[in-house]
């Protein structure tokens, strides 16, 4: 009876060792499992994102073109866009699959987009930036289930908004009760006269049940100045206290105002446009050169038949309707040297607008007064 107890317990230790030792294989191959499933999403990610940047770098080149982008397959995944101001003042823009692979990093082509996209459908818009000639393309980025909803306003921009971004996700409201998040991912608001969202206002209640980081708004405070909003509980918060200023002197199709109302934040907002002075810059340049070369072509060939003002329009100075006195050379000088303040501090870049309308001006006086050849 001893012996047969003995060889029980003996059975049932054996028992209890196979069981652990089978544990143990079984979780053996479960985490080869894990990992290489763990190794194929990081590789299909990287792969995806590097299609990805194929994309944008094709839409950002087709000016003015709208392209809707099927990501059904992504549909589990959320993108993430982000662009930061390094220590030297470079701007680097980065985008990639959150918590999934690596990441694209750039410091050429601008991307104006939310920080997080989750749809099954995305939206590529490319628009010319031009200050006064082309600078480059703007991308915007968004998806179709990110909510444009737009206050109505006597502002022109009201209307042009409307038509240019057909197929989008938009809606006009008369104010802020008419907002229904419905199923969208996140909700972007603009506010066109700056009537009604103001800083510690309450949101809707339609609002509320969301995650504050889905929700901004847009506000327009004065000509060309913004503010960013985002919802913090139950109210509105800035997310920088002081607006911002679009550099612009486009009167429709503005690159640049457009791309502030998909951009996701002020910050992101001037890291990308910073992209667009650094370019600018080495455009300033070219078009310098251009200009010594056109001067000096006109003063070697005094009787071509053109204007004998073509000198004046490019040496200058010569008094514009405003009372102002310019010409190429000095609008080229001003606008060279307030960019290189705007590119060590973002709040220079105001400056900018003002050279930027002379040359414009000068510009068109070369050809249209002075049937002289022009800088662009």
């Amino acid at each position: 009876m001893r012996t047969g107890k003995k060889s029980q317990v003996e059975i049932t230790f054996n028992w209890i060792y196979l069981l652990i030792a089978g544990a143990v294989i079984l979780l053996f191959f479960v985490g080869i499992v894990v990992k290489q499933k763990v190794v194929a999403e990081e590789q299909l990610a990287s792969e995806v994102v590097e299609v990805m940047d194929t994309i944008f770098a094709g839409a950002g080149v087709s000016e003015k073109t709208k392209n809707f982008i099927d990501t059904s397959g992504l549909a589990d995944y959320t993108l993430y866009f982000n662009c930061e101001i390094d220590s030297q003042g470079k701007s680097l823009s980065e985008f990639g699959i959150k918590e999934k692979g690596s990441s694209i990093q750039s410091r050429i082509e601008p991307i104006f987009s939310p920080q997080e996209l989750k749809a099954t459908k995305m939206v590529l818009w490319s628009l010319p930036y031009n200050f006064p000639f082309k600078v480059v393309d703007n991308l915007l980025v968004t998806s179709l289930n990110t909510k444009y909803f737009i206050l109505n306003s006597q502002d022109k921009f009201f209307e042009e908004f409307l038509n240019a971004i057909q197929g989008f996700n938009v809606k006009d409201i008369p104010d802020l009760s008419f907002i229904n998040p419905e199923n969208n991912f996140q909700i972007r608001i603009i506010d066109l006269d700056g009537l009604f969202i103001k800083e510690n206002q309450f949101v809707s209640d339609s609002l509320l049940p969301l995650e504050d980081d889905k929700v901004t708004a847009l506000v327009f405070t004065g000509p060309n100045q913004i503010t960013y909003y985002q919802k913090q509980g139950a109210q509105w918060k800035k997310m920088h206290p002081h607006p911002i200023t679009i550099i612009s002197i486009a009167k429709e199709r503005d690159a640049a105002k457009y791309a502030a109302i998909f951009s996701a934040n002020d910050q992101t907002y001037q890291c990308n446009m910073l992209k667009a002075f650094q370019r600018l810059q080495y455009l300033l340049e070219i078009y310098e050169k251009k200009a010594k070369e056109m001067n000096q072509y006109y003063l070697d060939n005094p009787g071509l038949g053109f204007s004998k003002d073509c000198p004046l329009y490019i040496q200058g100075p010569y008094s514009l309707e405003d009372g102002k006195e310019t010409s190429l050379f000095i609008a080229l000088d001003i606008e060279g040297a307030v960019l290189g303040a705007c590119l060590i501090k973002p709040e220079f870049c105001s400056g900018l607008i003002s050279p930027a309308q002379q040359l414009q001006q000068v510009n068109r006086d070369l050809g249209e007064k002075g049937d002289c050849l022009t800088l662009y």
